[in-house]
């Protein structure tokens, strides 16, 4: 007779609490939760408040507790620096700091940051830091105003030339030192414009003789030139209050629609076309259900081309859309309306990605997925992240001021040649005239690409 053994209820309890941890282990990483499976500029939930602490060894212990602990978070935190610059710098910081306001120390821990010459490795604006109420973008190398609020009317469309003393241009390469120094051109041409509206940095750099109020000159389209003083407001308040400012476009092209929307797509009828606007990912099930909804439209309506959009997404999970949707795509380049067809000589592509200066981390990620996968062709600028990079970025405080540091935790290889930008298969920017009238000249060359035979 064949023996058996019973289990003995240590060894049952084992199993069991085995099989739950095995299970959390996968239920997290399919919804993403699992740190190293996350990639972007992710943002607190809750960003503490700034707090000056009261006196120079507040802010001496901050120093020396956000350069100890960066190179021990940090996979590999002086690969742009050596050790021996970065505690040169600190030194320098932790003497100057008693003849220094807080601004400017604030400011002087951001450089130490952005040294270290990656764009995850950072400290996050507080929420009680204050901006001015206008909103800027590069055309080329002049920055123009795009949106304002209503009391400064006069300055919406003009070019920003002056800020109090200091022409855009110096202040332009200030506000470049609190941007990590080992991102690319683009990167720096996207955010500088949040920075050079900051109250709190401009001050720090000097810029500004006091925080709460900003004289800038601006120059309109016949070469007027005129003065005009800002008001800031809280950075918590900002969000909120932009929905009631003016917009120097006569009207909100498709891709800039529904901008606070993770996902969006539009079928549009008459081009036989899905946009498919991917800002950001949702939670798994979330996105499992958008990504479901998608394809039924591209299933069961005619459907010439598909686009997706991550000119605006800067990171976040990448494995939503290796996981959920990039596989379902890759199918149908079985079926008649072939999506995702190899490109052959003298084909056209069924399937663009739309990248731009924004498209970052997690972004940058997706788009090389769908190009080498899925063959899809790249249209629009070149991405202001580097496809080779630095990422994963975990958080920590500083334990008096309250200012939130982020760090890099791993280091992501993509490509074989170590470029700036993950550059686009057709490159086509946005001029100001198309912005002034709606016009989206990336998604108008799509549309009018000739299709197969």
């Amino acid at each position: 007779m064949q023996q058996t053994t019973t289990p003995t209820p240590s060894g049952a309890r084992f199993r069991y609490v085995l099989a739950i941890l095995i299970s959390g282990i996968l239920l997290a990483a399919i919804t993403g939760v699992i740190v190293y499976r996350r990639s972007g500029l992710s943002v607190s939930a809750q960003v503490p408040m700034f707090v000056a602490p009261s006196n120079e060894l507040g802010w001496k212990q901050d120093l020396h507790y956000m350069t100890a602990e960066i190179p021990r978070r940090h996979i590999n935190a002086f690969h742009t620096l050596t050790r021996a610059q970065f505690d040169r710098v600190v030194s320098e910081l932790d003497s100057a700091i008693p003849t220094l306001d807080k601004d400017q120390i604030v400011v002087g821990l951001m450089r130490i940051t952005t040294m270290l010459g990656d764009g995850h490795t950072r400290i996050a604006i507080p929420p009680n830091f204050h901006s001015f109420p206008l909103e800027a973008y590069w055309f080329g190398n002049t920055l123009r105003v795009t949106k304002v609020a209503p009391q400064y009317r006069r300055a919406l469309g003009t070019r920003v030339v002056q800020i109090e003393d200091t022409s855009i241009e110096d202040a332009y390469k200030a506000i470049r030192t609190l941007i990590p120094q080992g991102e690319n051109d683009l990167w720096v041409r996207r955010f500088s414009p949040l920075f050079l509206v900051c109250a709190e940095l401009l001050h720090g750099l000097r810029i500004l003789p006091i925080a709460n109020r900003g004289r800038y000159m601006f120059e309109d389209d016949t070469g007027n030139r005129f003065w005009v003083d800002l008001e800031p407001l809280p950075e918590s308040q900002r969000e909120a209050d932009e929905l009631r400012w003016l917009s120097a476009a006569k009207i909100e092209p498709l891709y800039m629609q529904q901008p606070n929307k993770d996902v969006w797509f539009s079928y549009l009828e008459a081009n036989q076309t899905v946009f498919f606007k991917f800002n950001r990912a949702p939670g798994y099930w979330d996105f499992y259900r958008f990504s479901q909804r998608l394809l039924e439209v591209m299933d069961h309506r005619p459907v010439r081309r598909l686009v997706i959009d991550l000119r605006h997404n800067r990171g976040g999970d990448f494995t939503k859309i290796r996981w959920l949707f990039l596989p379902k795509l890759v199918e149908r380049r079985y079926r008649r309306q072939c999506f995702a067809c190899p490109r052959e000589i003298n084909r056209p592509s069924h399937l663009y990605v739309v990248i731009g200066r924004e498209t970052y981390s997690a972004g940058v990620m997706n788009a090389l997925e769908l190009r080498d996968e899925a063959s899809a062709l790249l249209v629009g600028e070149p991405t202001g992240g580097r496809p080779n990079a630095y990422g994963e970025d975990r958080s920590f405080t500083l334990p008096n001021s309250h200012l939130v540091v982020s760090v890099s935790t791993r280091y992501y290889r993509l490509v074989q040649e170590n470029t700036a930008s993950l550059l686009p298969d057709q490159e086509i920017d946005l001029s100001w005239p198309d912005f002034l009238v709606g016009r989206d000249p990336v998604l108008e060359w799509v549309l009018a690409q000739p299709e197969d035979p």
